[in-house]
């Protein structure tokens, strides 16, 4: 496959279990995300971080697009009638509602994940703001 400049390539693999192991990535990096946001020790221009927040807001929305169209995914139609093109079917339709490692599962996680990244950028740009307010009362009041 190919985006007109070239071949696409994945972050690791096509299998569900690399994009597991990849959602865990995130996971993880919105955890250490969510932890600087809390210590204060993240300080982000608001500007740069509502864009990052709407970058990952339409993210999130291809996302659950691709979530919406699950039917698809869970009812594969048309490799014929003969048992080996049923078993294949089913093996597909597995692969895609096999409980929280399936690709349906797969892509809620993905969107809930894209969701807190939009949102802790958010709150970390609320927060550069509100100690900047501080900063700037501080300042006027001579304490600074």
């Amino acid at each position: 496959m190919t985006d007109g400049a070239g071949p696409v390539r994945g972050g690791g693999g096509g299998s569900l279990e690399a994009v597991s192991a990849q959602l865990a990535g995130i996971s993880a990096q919105n955890e250490q995300l969510r932890a600087q946001v809390a210590s204060g020790r993240l300080t982000i221009d608001p500007e740069a971080a509502e864009k990052a927040a709407q970058a990952y807001e339409r993210a999130q929305r291809r996302v659950q697009r691709l979530s919406r169209n699950t039917d698809l995914l869970l009812k594969v139609q048309g490799l014929g009638e003969y048992h080996s093109a049923v078993q294949l079917s089913r093996k597909f339709e597995a692969k895609a509602d096999d409980g929280s490692s399936g690709a349906v599962a797969l892509l809620g996680r993905l969107s809930d994940e894209l969701k807190e990244k939009a949102e802790l950028f958010r709150q970390a740009a609320k927060d550069y703001t509100a100690t900047d307010d501080a900063i700037a009362q501080d300042l006027m009041r001579g304490e600074g």
